[in-house]
């Protein structure tokens, strides 16, 4: 059975909170104000009952009332700030205007926020909202630099063989695998520097932002050196075939990385909304043939495109020519790397009466089912693959798409069938 789902914008949940407060009235009115607003809410009368809750089950943030019989809320704070299941949860402290609220002490220990009783309703709503997209923003962040940290140490294999390649090179190699170090000690700094800035909420987009341009553009300069280092070997100096295999990796790993840093200015680009769209009126049909000339597709297995066109144009399509060389390109590679055993890619182009449609077909290994709803999501891959000869790629590319598409006011739809293949489906409306 085919399996079919198209992109539209993902809703995030609002999000789990937990009250821990010893005053049902207080438990009663946060509860229905949580619930109402759509959060899932959990709610304990003890200290203790609150730190099982939270350990069994960690919530996305801790509502945490201070004066509390027996355990009070400064001593559930640390206690949950020492186990690494809860840890990372925010709590914010619940505080009466007559209760004596040592701020320093509750910031000290671990909490994030304050909220005095009676509570008002605006403010207490504002607090969770934010404090929760901070949290889920600094989490966003910590997965990029994972990402990241993988390439920096992929980039210092490929120095490796390098030197091994070339023994003149080897201060060149040693060099640049210093910078690498401080590149990463100073992203490793700037991380810890970003954390504390988020507690500014006004200037969280712009910080996110400008650390993945910063890195991508520090990248940028060793990128080069090693692209130009290879260009620089001469060929009679390479006899062996070994010698000749170590150039093509190297050449391949400057080519992923720089591609990778490509995309992820794309994104960060997309996410500060200054990405550069500059839409023409152009021959769809012009340029979807040239880019099926011109695109390199592997020798060995063997690969064919067979394009296909139907219809006529009924009205003007505004694309940028850029971008959308760009989306057809990971449409292209997504379908030659889920295609291991090559094999035929069909490019079809069809002018519908109120849009047009590019379909890419492969006859690759296929998406399982429970993969379609998050195949565009960013740094997804399909849970199949892992079973490639070849490297299953960043998880980028398909998101890249995504928002490209959605930037000329189009759609993308995937249909597949594990073993057999599958087809991305691009609508872009013709302009009036």
């Amino acid at each position: 059975m085919n399996a079919s789902a198209t992109s539209d914008p993902a809703k995030d949940s609002p999000g789990d909170i937990l009250i821990i407060d010893d005053t049902p009235d207080n438990l009663r009115f946060l509860s229905d104000l949580l619930t109402r607003a759509g959060y899932s809410v959990r709610k304990v009368i003890t200290g203790e009952l609150g730190i099982e809750a939270a350990r069994l089950e960690p919530p996305d943030l801790i509502l945490l009332d201070i004066m509390m019989p027996g355990t009070n809320g400064y001593k559930v704070c640390e206690r949950l700030k020492m186990s690494d299941r809860t840890q990372h949860i925010p709590i914010v402290f619940l505080s009466a205007l007559d209760e004596e609220l040592d701020k320093v002490q509750a910031f000290q220990i671990g909490g994030i926020d304050y909220i005095t009783k009676p509570f008002q309703v605006v403010e207490v709503l504002a607090r969770i909202e934010t404090h929760l997209k901070l949290s889920r923003l600094q989490h966003e962040l910590q997965h990029r630099n994972r990402q990241l940290q993988h390439e920096i140490e992929y980039r210092t294999a490929a120095e490796s063989a390098l030197q091994i390649l070339n023994q003149g090179l080897e201060a060149r190699i040693q060099e640049r695998t210093a910078e690498l170090q401080q590149q990463n000690k100073q992203l490793l700094d700037f991380q810890l520097e970003l954390q504390k800035a988020l507690t500014q909420e006004q200037r969280l987009s712009e910080l996110k932002s400008q650390l993945i341009t910063t890195i991508a553009q520090d990248f940028r300069t060793p990128i080069t050196m090693i692209q130009t280092a290879i260009g620089l070997l001469k060929p009679e100096r390479l006899s062996a075939s070994s010698d000749r295999r170590y150039v093509e990796m190297i050449a391949d790993s400057a080519q992923q990385l720089h591609k990778l840093l490509r995309d992820t200015l794309l994104l960060s680009d997309v996410d500060a909304n200054t990405l550069a769209f500059n839409p023409t009126c152009l021959d769809l049909n012009h340029l979807c043939q040239i880019f099926i000339q011109h695109y390199p597709l592997p020798a060995v297995p063997a690969y064919h495109i067979s394009f296909v066109m139907w219809g006529k144009a009924n009205g003007e399509v505004f694309i940028d020519k850029a971008l959308f060389e760009q989306m057809l390109t990971h449409l292209v590679s997504n379908a030659v790397r889920y295609s291991p055993q090559g094999g035929t890619i069909l490019f079809e182009l069809v002018h519908a009466p109120t849009n047009v449609l590019i379909r890419i077909r492969d006859e690759g290994i296929g998406i399982p089912a429970e993969d379609l709803d998050r195949i565009f999501d960013r740094f997804y891959r399909a849970s199949n693959a892992d079973a490639l000869p070849v490297s299953p790629g960043n998880g980028l590319g398909l998101a890249i798409v995504k928002q490209v598409v959605e930037l000329h006011g189009g759609t993308i739809a995937v249909s597949s069938e594990v073993g057999k293949g599958s087809t991305f489906t691009v609508q872009i409306p013709y302009q009036a």
